[in-house]
């Protein structure tokens, strides 16, 4: 919760206020981000696309306990079901969660309309979520500099403050 002045001081209030997902370049930038919300008690979740990680449906599953809240182990893919599933996120005892997505540009580059609905699904999550108090981030990496995701949540997709100029992602 945000409620005094010192509060607007944290390094999660510019990822908070104008929404949830952000994207990072830099993965630098993208590290003291995560140091920094881990010193605010947050609990992350990562994502790795391309290479040898696991699917997304299974890191998804284990991210979100799905046997716990379903009955049995494995997120199929179907949105609906990852809408619900995140609408029961299983937050830890500080109510604060970070889903780090890294090499999101291959996820975007195999299936872009999936891809955009994940963000959405989260950033609307993440919304819910603030009525009861508990705070849910994305912190999407990607190494295409350019990329520009659809609004989210009907909200703008921004880069991290870190990286919201051009320049400071190499353009």
């Amino acid at each position: 919760m945000f409620l005094t002045d010192a509060d607007h001081d944290r390094a999660d209030w510019p990822l908070l206020q104008n929404g949830a997902v952000h994207l990072f370049w830099s993965r630098e930038v993208l590290s003291e981000t995560r140091k920094n919300l881990v010193e605010l008690g947050y609990e992350e979740s990562e994502f790795e696309f391309g290479g040898k990680a696991p699917g997304f449906h299974a890191q998804m599953s284990r991210a979100l306990k799905w046997r716990d809240q379903f009955g049995y182990d494995f997120w199929n893919g179907n949105l609906d079901a990852l809408d619900d599933g995140m609408g029961h996120f299983p937050f830890g005892p500080s109510g604060r969660s970070a889903l780090i997505f890294l090499g999101f540009h291959h996820f975007t580059s195999k299936s872009p309309e999936t891809a955009h609905a994940v963000l959405d699904i989260i950033e609307s999550a993440a919304r819910d979520h603030l009525l009861s108090g508990r705070l849910l981030i994305a912190l999407v990496q990607t190494d295409d500099n350019r990329y520009a995701c659809p609004p989210v949540g009907a909200r703008r997709v921004d880069w991290n403050p870190g990286e919201w100029l051009e320049r400071d992602r190499g353009l």
